[in-house]
């Protein structure tokens, strides 16, 4: 029974005394002494070896302090190293913990080590303890005695050696400093890599980015390790961290996880350290496994301008920038966007953090900035990635005395902490119509600000010119931009437009966009800013490039004999104005033009379409609609293309100008043109009104009428050729006496002009009778030339071949007092509009050459 009470007691003692373990604690001294005072403490503990018998020893690796509802915990680890060949028995030895002024501590073995009765040969076991101390035991005033059970002498106990702790030691480790802590049966590599504080009227926001690295053999589980931030007082915090949820640390890996901390803010400032402790869930005490004294924490300065910061995002470093701000300016708010850098200077990509930016004024005052977040988004090694802050600040912010706060989002387990600031300058890229600037590898040039008719608003249109400065063929850049009026935002923001039809700009060459907006036609304005953007997805764009105090460009005024050239990529063409006119109605009058338009690229392309408008000197301005040809023009081919529009009788007609540009619809391409739409060779359509202008030019429009052709032969119209000839007009007599109507028959001969592939527009023909009495009875008759309408005929291109039409009226005779002459008038009818090509008198009954 004694040897059974013996055993027993000797596995209590041991089970109370042998101990591994950290705890954490402040030095008095300062870093660099602290520094050389744990290399001291270390080697001092390490040395001081007692030997249990001939083959094994025992030594303390490390021992801490954590403060906590027990009241100050001492954790310590004991190594214990067995060089024999057989198994050594730890029942034989315990520990007894005393302080300088004879207490005894009573240790306890924690639950995870109770099973280690014994160290195999060969091998070295740790066991870890703790205790219970009284608020003034300090490291130093402990001692630990080595005792092994011995029936031989007094007591039963023999002192086998003292391990006192080193008076001028701490248990810390310096600041940047690494120890390997041993933490469930394992070995983790710890070591504080960054700190940065903030600070507002009542706490500190602690933020600290702590390496863990498995220096172990096995897998180690670390989503259960607990972080606390003491003071020298032994004043403990929490500290947060999601880094280490459902992590494990496979052998070799490393991982920086980023710890963070609300403190009081007095206590910001004091001398801080970082405790990492396991929990004993047997005992309900926390252990510490590892001491890590922070480096003094001043308060979080801002990142000059131009500089790059680099911060831990996600367990590696990244190094961070932020650009230029870009003012927009309200008339009570200012629109921003600045640009903000991201560069994983690590070897693995990692999960883009959720991230929040702030503009914080100088009185304190923040206002949040939106950036688009991509879900799964990653930060890959060495690829700079770039995110475009946007938001609104009352007009009286100064940019210049603010900062951009870069925080974490968040959390239900995680307050919001500051990760990073930086100072800030509003961007100084303005110019003028005519400017230009650099954008990556682009210079982006404002040729003009134009403004047209649209609907029944205005269009405003900038043209812009991108050029590629590099040496290597590049990709069209996404481009947008918005307009503002006296100060004042119009519209909303729209992707530019290519003018020309490419996919890449060759190194030195250039591409044509457009942006437009839609603004009442009775707006009025002393100044036009236009402001470039890149596009963002859902998101306000990033903001590129003020144009400011512009002035509306005015198209010059040009002769009708000079033709209007486009020179965009795949769309090169030239236009002549072959003839204008306005025809006289009862409640309106009607404008009509003819152009010829020549294909000038090298091979079969699409007609730009065009586009315009009638404008007299008293400022009255209409929209013209213009025919519009879907197939392929061949290389140098023309195209014969009518344009018309209704005038009101308020229309000057004696003085008036057309505008001549290039057309396009919103959401189409520039020019218009999307490919061929399988439409039958010559088939058009007409392009609405509503079409916006860019590139104008003025052509001063001669009031005069066209000339009439006073003979029947030769008549040129709408691209074809008309001869009518042996034409002869009687009554139209059915038997003897009855006379149903009047009659004309006559040969023609129909062409079209060869120098046109295409005539764009369905054009009509009309015979119309006029006898010349004082009746002026009239017969009429319309043919169709490409399609005939339903109840109408189709004049054929033919030869000399001969041509009949009937008038019906039974009551003609009645209707004429004379049959000597009568006209014949012969009109292009186009839209509803009557153009007179050709008129003759000639003789009843008679054949007429």
């Amino acid at each position: 029974m004694k040897k059974k009470w013996i055993q027993n007691g000797i596995a209590t003692v041991t089970a109370t005394t042998l101990l591994v373990g950290t705890v954490a604690l402040f030095p008095t001294e300062g870093l660099v002494s602290a520094a050389a005072a744990t290399t001291q403490a270390t080697a001092s503990l390490a040395s001081k070896i007692v030997k249990l018998n001939a083959s094994s020893t025992l030594y303390i690796r490390d021992a801490n302090f954590l403060m906590q509802d027990k009241g100050k915990v001492l954790a310590f680890s004991v190594a214990i190293t067995n060089n024999g060949s057989s198994p050594l028995d730890l029942m034989d030895y315990w520990l007894r913990v005393k302080s300088k002024s004879g207490k005894t501590f009573k240790a306890v073995v924690v639950e995870g080590d109770k099973e280690k009765q014994s160290v195999a040969p060969k091998s070295t076991t740790y066991v870890t303890y703790y205790a219970v101390v009284d608020t003034q035991t300090q490291l130093k005033d402990l001692s630990f005695n080595v005792i092994k059970w011995d029936f031989s002498v007094a007591n039963y106990e023999r002192t086998l050696g003292t391990i006192q702790y080193p008076a001028n030691s701490t248990d810390q480790v310096a600041a940047f400093k690494d120890k390997v802590m041993l933490y469930n049966n394992g070995k983790i590599r710890g070591a504080v890599k960054q700190t940065l504080i903030t600070k507002d009227a009542t706490n500190g926001y602690l933020t600290v980015n702590f390496l863990l690295e498995n220096v172990g053999q096995q897998a180690a589980d670390i989503s259960k390790m607990n972080f606390f931030v003491q003071t020298q007082g032994l004043s403990v915090y929490s500290v947060t961290s999601s880094s280490t949820d459902q992590t494990t640390l496979q052998p070799k890996e490393r991982k920086i996880i980023t710890l963070r901390a609300t403190l009081p803010v007095a206590v910001a400032s004091k001398p801080l350290s970082l405790v990492v402790a396991q929990n004993d869930e047997a005992s309900k005490v926390l252990l510490g496994a590892g001491n890590f004294a922070l480096p003094a924490a001043a308060t979080l300065s801002a990142t000059p301008i131009d500089k790059a910061r680099s911060i831990f995002l996600g367990g590696t470093t990244v190094n961070t920038k932020a650009g230029s701000v870009f003012v927009t300016q309200g008339a009570t708010k200012n629109e921003i966007s600045l640009e903000y850098k991201m560069t994983n200077t690590g070897t693995q990509d990692i999960k883009f953090p959720s991230l929040d930016f702030f503009i914080v004024t100088k009185s304190g005052t923040s206002y949040p900035l939106a950036y688009t977040k991509e879900e799964n988004a990653s930060i890959l090694p060495g690829i700079e990635n770039t995110i475009t802050l946007t938001g609104s600040l009352p007009s009286t912010v100064k940019i210049e005395e603010s900062q951009l706060v870069m925080k974490s989002t968040a959390t239900e387990k995680e307050k919001s902490y500051v990760l990073s600031s930086y100072l800030i300058r509003s961007a100084s890229q303005q110019g003028g119509v005519g400017s230009s600037f650099a954008y990556n590898d682009y210079g982006i040039k404002l040729n003009s600000i134009e403004r047209s008719p649209y609907e029944d608003n205005d269009m405003l249109v900038a043209n812009l010119t991108v050029t590629n400065n590099s040496d290597v063929t590049k990709q069209i850049p996404s481009l947008g931009g918005y307009f503002m009026v006296n100060g004042v935002k119009v519209g909303a923001e729209k992707k530019a437009v290519a003018l020309d039809n490419a996919i890449t700009i060759a190194p030195g060459a250039s591409a044509e966009f457009v942006v437009n907006t839609e603004i009442p036609y009775t707006t009025t304005f002393n100044n036009i800013t236009f402001v470039s953007t890149e596009p963002v997805q859902d998101k306000a764009g990033k903001q590129l490039y003020q144009f400011t105090g512009q002035r509306l460009n005015e198209a010059s005024l040009t002769s009708s004999d000079t033709p209007y050239v486009i020179s965009n990529v795949g769309k090169k063409s030239t236009t002549k104005i072959l003839r204008t006119a306005v025809f006289t109605g009862e409640l309106k009058n009607n404008f009509y033009a003819e152009f010829e338009v020549t294909n000038n690229e090298t091979r079969s392309a699409l007609i730009s379409k065009l586009g315009g408008y009638i404008k007299d000197k008293n400022g009255i301005t209409v929209p013209v609609q213009f025919a519009e040809v879907k197939e392929k023009v061949g290389p140098g081919s023309k195209v014969l293309l009518s344009a018309w529009t209704a005038v009101s009788k308020t229309f000057d007609t004696s003085s008036y100008t057309l505008y001549l540009g290039q057309a396009f619809s919103e959401g189409t391409s520039g020019g218009g043109n999307s490919g061929s739409t399988g439409t039958t060779s010559g088939e058009s359509t007409t392009a609405a009104a509503s079409s916006i202008v860019v590139k104008p030019v003025a052509y001063s429009v001669s009031s005069s009428s066209p000339a009439t052709k006073t003979d029947l032969r030769g008549i040129n119209f709408a691209g074809y050729f008309l001869d009518l000839y042996r034409i002869n007009a009687f009554l139209d007599v059915q038997g003897e006496y009855s006379v149903n109507g009047l009659k004309m028959v006559m040969d023609y001969t129909l062409k079209k002009d060869e120098q046109y592939e295409y005539i764009a527009g369905d054009h009509k023909v009309m015979f119309e009778f006029v006898n010349d009495d004082d009746q002026k009875v009239t017969y009429s008759k319309q043919f169709g030339l490409t399609t005939a309408a339903s109840g109408e005929e189709y004049l054929k291109e033919v030869a000399s071949y001969p041509l009949s039409m009937v008038f019906q009226d039974s009551s003609v005779q009645s209707k004429i007092n004379k049959y000597e002459n009568y006209t014949l008038n012969v009109y292009d009818v186009f839209q509803n509009t009557k153009l007179l090509v050709a008129s003759k008198k000639l003789r009843w009954f008679n054949i007429n050459p």
